[in-house]
């Protein structure tokens, strides 16, 4: 399977680091020069879609990703953003999950500290992972499987972004057959344990900024407030509410709070 690597032409340290990892992994990627949030298309057309010009980018970033694949050969693709460490174990993996793409549509990769709530028995097993169903929205499209039937629907689905391109890809109700890798094969550099981008390399706007409000915005002080907000609800609600969340489902339908580690 091909990794497509979206990066920034000015982000040339972050495909050194990505391509240099994805080689000692044993896995073949092809960099995808990103959309740049700093282009002149970017602002009319972050003001059309309501959000940061650098999101609107990304978005665009990773259609650019999909169409390569719906175009391509293979049954399926990964798409990796440029500021992701790599378990070592990815390559094998990822051999076993393209055997199971036609009943999938999208597969998650990243690992996922914050939590998210699953379905308790696996989609599938491969070697060394298990496959759970989300059970709810997650964010963070750093590393994801998608299948080359869905990444040609995903282009029309979202041909006019209005919101970040995780929360719209990876939402259930739009009815993909999604599944997140547990433990997680990929890890960006703003949730890892250890460093291994530079501080230079570690700014890009390929990750925006979502902190930084846009012209007509509420006030800087209420999106601390939704922060923290969501961050207490992850945190803290969702673990606590995890006892109510089977109440009268039968056994084969149970939900979790998981929290997706890292591999490595």
């Amino acid at each position: 399977m091909i990794g497509h690597v979206i990066n920034l032409d000015r982000a040339a340290a972050r495909w050194q680091s990505v391509s240099r990892i994805a080689a000692e992994r044993g896995l073949l990627v092809e960099r995808l020069p990103a959309a740049d949030g700093r282009a002149p298309w970017a602002a009319p057309a972050a003001a059309r879609a309501g959000m940061p010009p650098a999101e609107v980018a990304c978005f665009e970033s990773h259609r650019r990703a999909w169409r390569r694949i719906a175009e391509g050969p293979d049954p399926a693709g990964l798409v990796l953003e440029d500021d992701v460490w790599l378990a070592e174990g990815i390559t094998a993996v990822l051999e076993s999950i393209e055997d199971l793409m036609q009943g999938l549509d999208l597969v998650k990769l990243n690992a996922h500290p914050r939590g998210m709530i699953v379905a308790s028995r696996p989609v599938a097993e491969v070697p060394g992972c298990r496959l759970l169903r989300p059970a709810q929205g997650t964010s963070d499209s750093s590393a994801y499987v998608i299948s080359r039937a869905f990444a040609a629907w995903a282009l029309v689905l979202h041909a006019d972004p209005w919101r970040a391109l995780d929360l719209a890809l990876f939402d259930p109700a739009t009815g993909a057959r999604i599944a997140q890798a547990d433990p997680g094969l990929a890890v960006q550099q703003r949730h890892a344990d250890f460093r291994f981008l530079d501080e230079q390399a570690s700014r890009t706007e390929i990750q925006p900024d979502r902190s930084r409000p846009l012209p007509g915005a509420r006030p800087r002080g209420w999106a601390a407030v939704r922060r923290e907000a969501e961050r207490f609800r992850r945190r803290r609600l969702l673990p606590a509410m995890q006892p109510l969340l089977n109440l009268r489902r039968p056994p084969e339908a149970r939900l979790e709070f998981r929290r997706i580690r890292f591999l490595g």
